[in-house]
């Protein structure tokens, strides 16, 4: 059995990134983030933050006058 889940809702994937849930539905709208769609509700894999991180995470996106910090590979552990 894996120790994490397989997918997060929003809000518990922003918190494993450490960035805000309006920042993470940025980076989903951006491509930077893949997801799954069941019915309305939209799930994170996470596979998908794995590979978010190993490919550098973000080092600043503006988004309004939000900077995001870099994702961190300890936050998926």
């Amino acid at each position: 059995m894996p120790e994490h889940p397989v997918a997060y809702n929003i809000a518990q994937a922003a918190q494993v990134l450490g960035i805000g849930e309006r920042t993470l539905r940025y980076l989903i709208r951006a491509g930077q983030i893949r997801v799954a769609r069941v019915g309305r509700r939209v799930l994170v894999p996470h596979s998908a933050l794995v590979e978010f991180v190993e490919q550098g995470g973000v080092e600043k996106v503006l988004y309004g006058h939000v900077a995001v910090r870099k994702a961190r590979v300890e936050a998926l552990a």
